[in-house]
């Protein structure tokens, strides 16, 4: 357990903030992988910490996150309000198996996200090995309404010319049609349609695809049971060589 200062923070939509710390030394990662942030109890228990995925790539001097402040929630409300200069606690070293490693070959390389789900998905499009294991990567991205999309465009567009992903935006309470997204509806249900492949213009199947998936367990077990009937499979204990990974916040 160490203790790490707030660089910067900045709202990037309605509850969803953007905090880059300073990194450790020999604090090592890989992209898609998370970090154990933590504050003290108010009232004077056990340190309250949560694993938080982490943004920056593993050669950044910085580590960065997207976190959503939850409501009530018991530590990203105090977080997300702490300023620069401030400490959090950090936990250990990096964990987590969602990394693209895990699912090599295919053509296109999925990376389907609801809400603060982009975090990993910023790490991996970042790096530049992951480019050079695929070069036709497809990022989606569920949100409730549109303006909750503006990190995942952000990111694209700072991204350099050659290596951005396609960006499909989906909605699924957006109540103004001009402020839609590209599709309209939930991940699973746009993958079981085929409207997903639509509108990217490309197949989802074994031989072209793999999968990676990050946002809440709904989410998750949904997708992942359509990918099933599809023959996409998540690997079991470990071992690398199947086609989706997932993890959820």
């Amino acid at each position: 357990m160490q203790t790490i200062k707030l660089l910067s923070r900045r709202q990037a939509a309605p509850t969803l903030w953007v905090l880059q710390f300073e990194r450790p030394e020999g604090f090592d990662f890989k992209p898609g992988q998370f970090a154990r942030l933590g504050l003290a109890d108010p009232q004077g228990g056990e340190p309250v910490i949560r694993g938080y995925s982490i943004a920056s790539t593993p050669e950044a001097p910085v580590l960065e996150f997207f976190i959503t402040e939850v409501p009530g929630g018991r530590l990203s409300p105090r977080i997300c309000a702490l300023n620069p200069g401030d400490e959090v606690l950090l936990d250990g070293g990096a964990e987590g198996a969602l990394t693209p490693s895990r699912i090599p070959g295919g053509k296109t390389l999925w990376l389907l996200a609801t809400g603060s789900g982009l975090t990993p998905f910023a790490s991996i499009l970042r790096s530049a090995s992951v480019w050079e294991s695929w070069r036709d990567i497809v990022l989606v991205e569920s949100v409730h309404r549109i303006e909750e999309a503006a990190l995942a465009r952000e990111l694209v567009a700072s991204l350099p010319e050659g290596r951005r992903p396609q960006l499909i935006i989906t909605t699924t309470r957006e109540t103004d049609p001009a402020c839609g997204g590209d599709l309209s509806g939930r991940i699973p249900a746009l993958v079981e349609s085929g409207d997903l492949e639509r509108a990217a213009g490309r197949t989802i199947t074994p031989e072209d695809a793999r999968v990676m998936l990050c946002g809440n367990p709904d989410f998750i077990a949904a997708t992942r049971a359509v990918l099933k009937t599809r023959g996409l499979v998540s690997p079991r204990f470990g071992k690398p060589g199947q086609l989706v990974v997932e993890n959820f916040y």
